[in-house]
């Protein structure tokens, strides 16, 4: 046996001196049982709420009344008699993917599942999950299906063949992995497993596989007999003593007729070119799921879809619970229950989509959401449910791009094609102006190809006086920045571009001040532009002067590929670029380099602050989050409940302290912290007590107003350390030299010469 890793309670590391080589290397590496993350990660799994799209059905499985479904959101648990009882899992959850293929029970009635990560999730008594990680030199390998099978061993499907899980030994490891099958080409893909009857069966886009359960050397590719001849099969299931396979040219049995016993030939049986993705046979019927509907076979026949008036659409999967409802699951749709010759289209709440391209807070906290091909939503935040707004249009010549809100409640998007919207948050579905060349200045794109009014809106910002900018991509006649002003006594819309010294038409990110605007772009690097005077005269526009300062790699900008922008609360200012983050230093006028954990990559996308100026960073491997005097701390969907390793936008909600990040996979929210103190006397510190460890970065927060200062003194009054709010005290004095332990009381005045005072206490372990 080759001993290759298992379920531990421990951080997901490889583990040392456990693991051997074979053709291909494989590691089995064990990671943390939730509900504790990595150990440097300050938010346990309670700080975190995921938001995904699960109507993507990939997989059924059914314990009793209960169907579980494997979607590429999460998994969800819904009881069959009651519909609204559904529990969405995501790795928020312990779940170690989300973006799952499959889910299975055991024959203790353990859940397993897993998908494109190559991260296998069991499920425990008390709803925790233990997570392990399949690899092959570092690459994750993702995992297609599972079957139980004798002995307690698990046989699992991947892309790169099969493996013999030891579900007991060990807490869980992986005996053996098949790579070659007989005539299969090596490290083929295994799309679903089937084990009946001491046989073991495989199939894949090669075909089929089969081999003697029992057997100890199936590491020999010449103990696997193989069929070649039929490809393209997903699908395998036993019923009524024979063995069925379904894939992209029907279903075919293992026997030239349907006489006892079989012999060695595979036959078509049904659905010829109708492509079969599930099955799932009861006692009388072998229920088929194929790209056509629902269908069945039984009595020696095949039913061309649709069966029992089932919808046409294409099917993922089919499973029947204990009352005998029959459940279909499908793509974008959710599920399908057939109860009582009654036939109900469930489709799960949640985003229109799981690819999140930009998000704003709204004035009531509605969640406004954007997302990049299948439009634009909003989570209300009363009801806890999404609604979709269809007149957004969107698509794949016409992508969504962005959303701000103004200081009135306005909420304005950007489209990669159809130009602005401005919508009413007091009647978002019906109260909204769409702006295009003929009612606004937005201009269309240069050298259209007879496709007129196409209108490129890659980013809306609005500054503090409520005047809305549009980075106007790629405009005719070179008016690439465009803008809507209501603040004057009449609204007026006019433009910037090239004929105004902007020398690049591929403007991507801004960055609204009062009277300055900061636009990073694609190609030339940050422009910083400044006005004095009004930019309307009535409805009219009007060109007031401006001043252009141009930032590049000149001035220490990694990369003039500019993709985020922020002014922290100190007035500092950060660009991210596609190979890194700066922050500009005012004394020597030059970017210097953010240097950022390795594992978080240096393509930066997102840049936020919160009250407290903690800086988040997203990027397209995690996010950061870079405390204010303190030490940079990574998140990755493995080592927190970030749902997304690719980082679109973050959003600060400063009256909870929530930090929403959106993600290519998904929502996150994080509570991250304490809203801002509405009096000084409520100020709270925290973590109390602060503990002193050695080698243990530690510090005391204070939900202070942003310009707050702290002062620290002994219970005798005596004083010890003094320091702006949102550093933080690290448990030194004025001499830095760690205080001993004990209780210190701390003066809180804020900018505005107010007051307030508390009590921490200090454990010194150091």
């Amino acid at each position: 046996m080759t001993r290759v890793g298992g379920f531990q309670t421990r951080p997901c590391q490889p583990r040392p001196g456990i693991t051997r080589v074979f053709s291909p290397i494989l590691l089995y590496v064990i990671c943390a049982t939730i509900p504790a993350f990595g150990q440097d990660i300050p938010f346990d799994r309670s700080a975190w709420r995921n938001y995904t799209y699960v109507n993507d059905v990939m997989g059924l499985a059914v314990v009793e009344d209960t169907l579980w479904v494997a979607t590429t959101g999460g998994l969800v648990r819904l009881t069959a008699n009651a519909l609204d009882a559904q529990t969405k899992l995501t790795n928020a959850d312990g779940l170690g993917d989300i973006d799952l293929r499959f889910v299975s029970i055991d024959s203790t009635r353990r859940i397993w599942t897993g998908g494109v990560q190559g991260r296998l999730s069991r499920r425990l008594r008390d709803d925790s999950w233990d997570i392990g990680n399949f690899e092959i030199s570092g690459a994750r390998i993702p995992l297609n299906a599972a079957a139980p099978g004798p002995d307690d061993f698990l046989w699992i499907a991947s892309n790169v063949g099969v493996h013999k899980f030891d579900m007991r030994r060990n807490g869980g490891e992986i005996k053996e992995t098949y790579t070659r099958l007989g005539a299969w080409p090596a490290s083929n893909p295994v799309r679903d497993v089937l084990v009946t009857g001491g046989s073991l069966w495989v199939v894949g886009p090669a075909g089929l596989a089969r081999a003697d359960i029992h057997d100890q050397f199936l590491l020999d590719p010449t103990h696997w007999r193989t069929w070649v001849d039929i490809s393209g099969l997903n699908t395998l299931a036993s019923f009524e003593g024979l063995i069925f396979a379904g894939g992209t040219g029907g279903l075919y049995v293992y026997a030239d007729t349907m006489t006892s016993p079989p012999d060695t030939a595979w036959t078509r049986v049904g659905l010829n070119g109708i492509s079969v993705s599930d099955l799932f046979a009861t006692d009388d019927t072998l229920w088929i799921a194929t790209s056509r509907g629902l269908a069945f076979f039984t009595g020696g026949r095949s039913e061309n879809p649709p069966a029992l008036g089932s919808p046409s659409v294409s099917l993922t999967s089919v499973a029947r619970t204990s009352d005998g409802s029959l459940w279909m699951g499908m793509l974008q749709d959710g599920i399908w229950r057939l109860r009582q010759n009654q036939w109900t289209a469930l489709r799960f709440d949640g985003p229109m989509d799981k690819d999140f391209g930009d998000i704003e807070i709204g004035h009531d906290r509605t969640i406004w959401c954007v997302h990049p091909i299948k439009g634009a939503d909003y989570l209300d935040p009363d009801s806890n449910r999404w609604v979709g707004l269809p007149f957004y249009n969107v698509g794949p010549s016409a992508p969504g791009t962005s959303v701000a809100v103004a200081p009135n409640g306005d909420v304005w998007f950007g489209a990669w094609g159809s130009g602005a919207y401005r919508v009413n948050p007091a009647d978002p579905l019906h109260d909204y102006t769409r702006y295009d060349t003929a009612n606004s200045s937005l201009m269309w794109v240069k050298d259209p190809v007879g496709v007129n009014n196409y209108i490129v809106v890659r980013d809306v910002a609005i500054d503090p006086q409520g005047r809305v900018w549009f980075a106007n991509a790629a405009a005719d006649s070179g008016r690439v920045l465009a803008y809507y002003d209501p603040t004057g006594d009449g609204a007026c819309w006019g433009s910037f571009g090239s004929a105004d010294g902007l020398s690049s038409d591929n403007p991507a990110v801004l960055l609204a001040l009062e009277r300055e605007l900061l636009i990073g772009f694609g190609n030339i690097g940050l422009i910083d532009m400044t006005f004095s005077s009004a930019l309307c005269n009535g409805p009219n526009p009007v060109k007031p002067p401006i001043h252009l300062a141009k930032k590049t790699t000149d001035d220490g900008l990694p990369s003039n590929d500019v993709r985020a922008i922020l002014l922290d609360r100190a007035d500092s200012l950060w660009v991210g670029t596609t190979v890194g983050l700066v922050r500009w230093a005012a004394d020597i006028r030059r970017f210097l380099n953010v240097p950022l954990p390795a594992d978080a990559g240096l393509s930066i996308n997102a840049l936020a602050a919160d009250a407290l100026n903690t800086v988040w960073v997203g990027t397209d491997r995690g996010m950061v989050m870079i405390p204010s005097g303190g030490k940079p701390v990574y998140f990755s969907p493995e080592n927190s409940g970030l749902v997304g390793s690719s980082v679109h936008k973050i959003a600060v909600d400063e009256r909870t302290g929530d930090v929403w990040i959106a993600t290519g996979s998904g929502l996150s929210r994080l509570a991250a912290g304490v809203p801002i103190a509405e009096s000084l006397e409520d100020i709270l510190a925290y973590p109390n007590p602060l503990e002193l460890e050695t080698g243990v970065e530690n510090r005391v927060r204070f939900n202070a107003p942003f310009g707050s200062r702290i002062y620290i003194f002994t219970v005798a009054g005596e004083p010890v350390a003094d320091f702006d709010a949102t550093a933080g005290w690290n448990g030194s004095n004025s001499g830095g030299n760690f205080v001993a332990s004990g209780v210190y009381l701390f003066v809180v005045r804020g900018p505005s010469r107010d007051t307030g005072h508390g009590k921490i206490a200090v454990i010194r372990r150091r």
